[in-house]
């Protein structure tokens, strides 16, 4: 017989387990979810999930709330900041049911590629009584002003960065393989109005101005006819082609202006050219160049430019696989582009390296050769001496393209490591990134070699030329980024890419401006051809622009 006590345990055990089924069988309500008031900027659309570009010009900010505004709130709960502090006092504010005007007074302007902040208070509320979740600060970011349309400032603050012309000799020219012959006035046009322009601080160019490469394979390169010896004499003749010689004359003045800094850094296309014999071509040029064939420049903190072609390994110096030549394989891939080019008139696509982007260097030879082949219709024997070479980087006689292709693969991935260390590449990279290189747009290489944590010297702008595609990017994508990658693009001939060409970047850092941000633009140089004039201008049309908060 159990005795009272067990029963009494038991039966108070029982009624806790009958109220416990009770309590978890009994269905929950749905718990109303919070609301509360919400905000945005009615006349523009938020950035990278971050901040609202807005016209330096503008002479008012609208706020446009999810509900009508309490107008008694408003008064003490909006405030307006920039780098100068507190710019209350420069503002009234207008109320009408969910907007929010806030006018700015005549004596004040908004500054150009400047940061400012909006801070709205939980004490602003609703006509119903909502409120915002918690005090919200909306970032505001003016654009910077655009070079050549708004020159009213003595302020010398820009960069204006460029790359990828690729003038060709006078033969070039005259045979109809050059790839700059259509964009001369538009160039010639775009440096006169840099020089005038009280804005220009320094002009870059990021390589590729002169094109060595662009021969077709059944020339010689040098055109011992025309009193062509060696490089030196090339860069001279290219110089002198009556297609560049006003483009020369305008970076001569630009150069010995006294108030514009002339850069170059040399590219793939003009790696042999020398910091010698561009000064005797351009007197007071600033030479960028760091070993043959490579150069970098970095005008403040926290920002690099290069050609790019260090990360390519169809096109960077390669001078371990051929002691003596440092000419890489995309030499002699660019040679019989050069023949299609000239045997159908100057119609092609000299963008070839997006053919390349293969596992390893004999398939994606392979792949590039072939791909011209049936592009041009070209009957070429790859085993015949066809490739006249004539003297360029030292090499005396021709080549056959499988001749080619058997001098690089017998050691160039053996040497790659090498390579890079000879060539400077701050984060190693296997060989197969460095081939997928050729078919990308480099934004991966330079967050990868500048951006990354690992990178030996992290940067905020890094600015590329060569792949001939004009962009801006981000890294990594999203209001936390760290870094901006943007590419300059090219010059070369509408034809001949699928990418828009006559662009250029116009870059404000912030260090020069006094501004908490480093602004770069994105510009295409086209025909004003809805002026009016019976003989329209260029004019530089905005592509896109982005911006970064510096360090300090």
């Amino acid at each position: 017989m159990k005795s009272p006590r067990i029963t009494a345990l038991f039966m108070m055990t029982a009624l806790v387990c009958i109220a416990v089924i009770h309590v978890s069988c009994k269905k929950k309500e749905p718990q109303p979810e919070p609301v509360y008031l919400t905000v945005n900027l009615s006349r523009s659309m938020m950035q990278n999930g971050l901040y609202y570009p807005l016209n330096y010009q503008e002479r008012s900010i609208e706020l446009d709330f999810s509900q009508a505004l309490d107008s008694s709130t408003v008064q003490g709960n909006i405030s307006f900041s920039g780098k100068e502090g507190n710019l209350d006092s420069k503002f009234t504010m207008i109320s009408s049911g969910r907007k929010l005007i806030m006018a700015f007074k005549p004596d004040f302007n908004l500054r150009d590629g400047w940061r400012y902040e909006i801070l709205i208070k939980t004490g602003l509320r609703s006509v119903s009584g909502l409120t915002l979740a918690s005090n919200t600060t909306i970032e505001v970011r003016t654009a910077a002003k655009q070079l050549l349309i708004d020159n009213d400032t003595l302020q010398r603050t820009s960069i204006v960065c460029i790359s990828d012309i690729h003038m060709g000799d006078p033969r070039s020219a005259a045979l109809g393989y050059c790839w700059f012959t259509r964009n001369q006035s538009a160039l010639e046009s775009l440096l006169n109005a840099v020089l005038v322009n009280s804005q220009v601080r320094q002009v870059v160019i990021l390589g590729d101005l002169f094109d060595e490469w662009i021969v077709p394979y059944r020339l010689a390169p040098f055109d011992t006819g025309a009193g062509i010896r060696d490089s030196r004499d090339y860069f001279h003749s290219i110089a002198n082609a009556p297609v560049n010689v006003n483009i020369i004359s305008e970076l001569k003045a630009i150069a010995s202006s006294g108030t514009i800094q002339l850069v170059y850094v040399p590219g793939n296309h003009d790696m042999l050219l020398t910091n010698e014999i561009l000064q005797e071509i351009i007197p007071g040029v600033i030479w960028k160049g760091d070993s043959t064939g490579l150069g970098h420049y970095s005008p403040v903190d926290e920002m690099i430019m290069e050609h790019g072609h260090r990360y390519d390994f169809f096109n960077c110096p390669q001078p371990l696989s051929n002691p003596g030549h440092i000419l890489p394989p995309g030499y002699f891939v660019s040679r019989l582009d050069a023949e299609g080019l000239m045997e159908h008139g100057g119609k092609g696509h000299p963008q070839t390296k997006s053919e390349k982007g293969q596992l390893e260097f004999m398939t994606a030879w392979t792949a590039a050769i072939e791909y011209l082949k049936i592009h041009y219709t070209l009957n070429l024997a790859a085993d015949s001496s066809n490739v006249l070479m004539g003297g360029i980087d030292n090499y005396p006689g021709p080549f056959s393209y499988n001749g080619a292709r058997d001098m690089y693969a017998s050691n160039i991935e053996e040497f790659w490591s090498a390579t890079e260390s000879r060539n400077a590449v701050p984060v190693m990279m296997p060989v197969l990134m460095a081939i997928l290189n050729g078919s990308l747009d480099l934004s991966f290489a330079a967050s990868y070699e500048f951006m990354q944590p690992e990178a030996p010297g992290v940067y905020k702008l890094v600015v590329f030329g060569h792949t001939h595609n004009p962009m801006i990017s981000v890294y990594p994508a999203g209001k936390q980024y760290t870094g901006i990658y943007a590419n300059t693009g090219s010059w070369v001939n509408a034809e001949l890419s699928s990418k828009p060409v006559r662009t250029f970047l116009v870059i404000k850092p912030g260090a020069w401006t006094g501004s908490e941000l480093d602004v770069v633009s994105l510009f295409q140089y086209n025909l004003d051809s809805g002026s009016g004039n019976p003989v329209p201008g260029y004019v530089p049309v905005l592509i896109s622009e982005e911006s970064i908060v510096r360090s300090n």
